[in-house]
């Protein structure tokens, strides 16, 4: 999916299966799910990335995320829902709700072990002026 695609489903352009959507948001069915159920969920405004929202903005989206997250782990039901921010290819605010009963459902985010002093540096970098 691109940005056009994400953002003429936005509009009403481009038929998907609808699920929720507010003044801010919309949330439909994923056309190549991970799992059945697979939501996603995006600003209504395009922002290309959630960080890209004001505090207002990102509050209220996972606001909305939440909302339709217990909607999905009442109604299918599933024993968990996988929440996932990619934020890379589709440049477009949005946000994959992935319902799971085990894990290795959704890809996780496993790389290779980062050597400590890499690390170190990196946290040092991350803890500049910010009070930690």
């Amino acid at each position: 999916m691109s940005a056009e695609d994400l953002s003429d489903i936005v509009l009403g352009r481009r038929a998907v299966e609808w699920v929720a959507q507010d003044a801010l948001h919309v949330a439909f069915l994923a056309e190549r799910p991970v799992r059945p159920g697979h939501v996603i969920v995006a600003t209504r405004d395009v922002v290309d990335a959630v960080a890209d929202l004001s505090p207002e903005r990102h509050a209220a989206l996972w606001a909305f995320v939440h909302e339709v997250s217990l909607r999905l782990r009442e109604r299918l039901p599933c024993a968990r829902v996988c929440v996932s921010v990619i934020g890379w290819v589709v440049r477009h605010a949005h946000v994959h709700l992935v319902p799971t009963d085990a894990p290795g459902q959704v890809p996780g985010l496993d790389g290779p072990p980062l050597p400590a002093e890499q690390a170190r540096a990196i946290a040092e970098r991350l803890r500049a002026g910010a009070g930690a």
